[in-house]
């Protein structure tokens, strides 16, 4: 459980640290939801309901359902070339 724990605090430091790439920030982003979902699963094993767990699944793919189409439409509008170096300040 430490480790996933040491693990979501890396991922979350460097989101924070990194603007360089909006494709890194969705991939730390989704990293983040997966070690979160991973958590809960461990919590929810041990008393509660697997609801609440489900809930936050949908919501996760939904989730990363958006920002992959966010990246598809950004790269398609402002090419492959011009998206390695689109910052995420600029949003």
């Amino acid at each position: 459980m430490m480790s996933l724990f040491f693990l979501y605090f890396f991922c979350v430091v460097s989101y924070l640290v990194n603007f360089f790439s909006f494709m890194n920030s969705l991939l730390i982003l989704e990293s983040i939801s997966i070690i979160l979902f991973l958590c809960l699963f461990l919590c929810l094993m041990q008393c509660f309901s697997m609801k609440i767990l489900m809930f936050y699944f949908v919501f996760l793919v939904s989730e990363s359902a958006v920002g992959l189409s966010i990246l598809v439409k950004s790269v398609k509008y402002y090419g492959a070339m011009s998206f390695k170096s689109m910052n995420l300040s600029l949003f």
